[in-house]
């Protein structure tokens, strides 16, 4: 009961224990069991007090209540706006109603102003066009920018909808993320109007359903901010395209941006991000002109990604090495292939150079796993450096940076250049302090190679100068490759627990079977029990895996070592 209802209860209570009689009870049918003037006088003197006491009572809780708006209401008004966020996330589970929404936001004017001021929430709620809802969606903050969401193809047309959006001030639109369909075209004419404010623009034509490949900016307005094309065009000399922190371009065949294009947005964009570029038509790449050289540096200190795949190698040869980056964790570079042509073209190599090391070496510090391909095709070498290449949702639309990697083919001229290449990367990684637990060592090679075993002890470098190495895998040409390189590692990588060695070009499988049992006897050296003289300075190798032939003449006759043959020794088809 409420404390009126007890007040109430009381008097009445109260009233019944002065005024009933047993007599009262047998005379309900005769007028004598009508209440009499002292009675009536009584309930009057009763019903006064029981007023004045509901006043007090009432007094009381409205006290109390002003007390308690004081003093407890404050922690509304006291709330962190990430706590807040939280509460209104929660309550309309992660799915905000417009409804819903204005419902917790009526709770104070606080809360309704932190709502209507908080990008965090008011860029959730799903405002939805009338006729269609779900086709297009306005994400916006109170009376501050519009971003605007098309990624469905309606069944009427987007008359509704370019209604409502009509309704707003131009200025206040400021991204457009759409799926170009055939329904949706009015979107092009509206927006070729209207662009001038817009700062993120997200275009992606649905192939062969639009003949329109080409979006007009706006002469005038504001610079762009991010940059996401798939099929469809820009006027790339638009003065618009200069202060970018994403560009990316997908899946261009006409009116591709020129190298000079793409050299002037870059050079122009310090703030770049995120560089995106893939399959280009090649047919508008023309050879440089003289008489604009392509030489400046192009400083792009925020870059955090650089992706460059099947476009031009023009593009590639001549942008890449100018770029100066000191934070680029996710770089991959795939040159267009011209095998397809008739007759075949060669692509333009990519040589090393202390600016492509300057700029790679973020990327591989940003992994702890290596992949060193050497390839020798009759004399012509190349190098390949992959690594995880983990670039995270990578989705249309996305401005989130890629996590880190590198995949990038390098054409060093003669053995010596490439020495030069190795060790300039290595100086490079120790200055940088990486730390890598896995290498993967590659060498592959025609029938006239170059000096194997110079190529074998180059790659050797590696793991005997990152002594953080647990996991190595060598893929050598001879079986004498493979001796000589054990000789040089048998000191080093003490904290080797894993040793892969795939199958031999040529050679001879007793004179490597000889050189791994040399290599084990002399690295895990058996030791007597007791025998204080020998000490163990290198991690216990856990897994050696070699082609199934040398496995066999390993178990046929088990070095004389510390390690159990039974424990350690696997060939290599039974992993696979």
């Amino acid at each position: 009961m409420s404390p009126i209802q007890d007040i109430v209860a009381f008097a009445v209570r109260t009233y019944l224990e002065h005024y009933s009689t047993s007599e009262q009870s047998t005379l309900l049918a005769t007028d004598a069991s009508l209440a009499t003037e002292p009675a009536k006088d009584s309930m009057v003197d009763t019903l006064k007090n029981l007023q004045s006491l509901v006043i007090e009572e009432m007094t009381k809780q409205s006290t109390y209540l002003k007390r308690r708006r004081n003093q407890e209401h404050s922690r509304i008004y006291q709330l962190p706006q990430e706590v807040f966020v939280e509460i209104m996330l929660t309550a309309t589970s992660l799915d905000l109603n417009i409804t819903d929404a204005f419902t917790l936001m009526r709770v104070s004017k606080y809360w309704f102003e932190t709502a209507a001021q908080c990008p965090h929430i008011w860029s959730r709620l799903n405002v939805a066009t009338r006729p269609q809802p779900g086709i297009m969606t306005m994400m916006r903050t109170l009376r501050g920018p519009v971003e605007v969401q098309c990624g469905q193809e309606p069944e009427l047309g987007l008359d509704g909808s370019l209604a409502d959006l009509s309704t707003l001030d131009p200025t206040r639109l400021r991204a457009l993320v759409w799926h170009w369909w055939p329904r949706t075209e009015a979107l092009r004419s509206f927006f070729q109007e209207r662009n001038s404010n817009i700062v993120d623009l997200a275009v992606d034509r649905v192939a062969g359903l639009s003949s329109q490949r080409r979006l007009d900016l706006s002469p005038e307005g504001l610079y762009l901010r991010h940059l996401d094309l798939r099929g469809v065009t820009l006027p790339w000399t638009s003065s618009r395209l200069s202060r970018l922190q994403t560009l990316s371009i997908d899946h261009l065949r006409y009116e591709t941006p020129s190298t000079h294009d793409l050299y002037r947005i870059l050079r122009s964009s310090p703030a770049l991000r995120r560089i995106r570029i893939q399959h280009f038509n090649d047919a508008n790449q023309e050879q440089l002109d003289p008489s604009r050289p392509i030489t400046e540096p192009i400083f792009l200190p925020e870059l955090r990604s650089l992706k460059l795949i099947w476009v031009p190698s023009i593009i590639i040869n001549t942008l890449v090495p100018l770029i100066r980056s000191p934070s680029c964790q996710y770089l991959e570079l795939r040159p267009q292939s011209r095998e397809h042509l008739e007759p075949p073209e060669p692509l333009e190599p990519l040589e090393p150079s202390d600016a492509i090391l300057d700029l790679i070496i973020s990327s591989i510090t940003s992994q702890s796993m290596l992949d060193i391909t050497v390839e020798d095709r009759a004399g012509d070498l190349s190098v390949s450096l992959v690594s995880s290449l983990r670039s995270g949702r990578n989705t249309w639309g996305d401005w989130d940076d890629p996590n880190g990697g590198i995949s990038i083919g390098l054409f060093p001229s003669t053995v010596e250049d490439l020495q030069n290449l190795l060790s300039g990367l290595i100086s490079r990684l120790q200055a940088a302090r990486w730390k890598p637990e896995a290498l993967e060592l590659f060498y592959y090679m025609s029938k006239n190679p170059l000096d194997t075993e110079t190529v074998s002890a180059l790659l050797c470098n590696f793991p005997l100068t990152f002594p953080t190495i647990t996991r190595l895998d060598l893929s050598l040409p001879f079986s004498s490759d493979y001796c000589y390189a054990l000789r040089l590692l048998e000191d080093g990588i003490p904290n080797l627990t894993s040793l892969k060695m795939y199958r031999a070009y040529a050679g001879s499988s007793e004179e490597w079977a000889n050189g791994i049992k040399a290599f084990l006897e002399r690295r895990y050296p058996l030791r007597l029990q007791g025998d204080p003289s020998i000490r163990q300075t290198v991690s216990r190798l856990a897994k050696i895996r070699v082609p199934r032939e040398i496995a066999e003449c390993l178990r046929q006759e088990w070095p004389a070592t510390s390690l159990s043959m039974e424990d350690v020794l696997s060939n290599i088809e039974a992993g696979l």
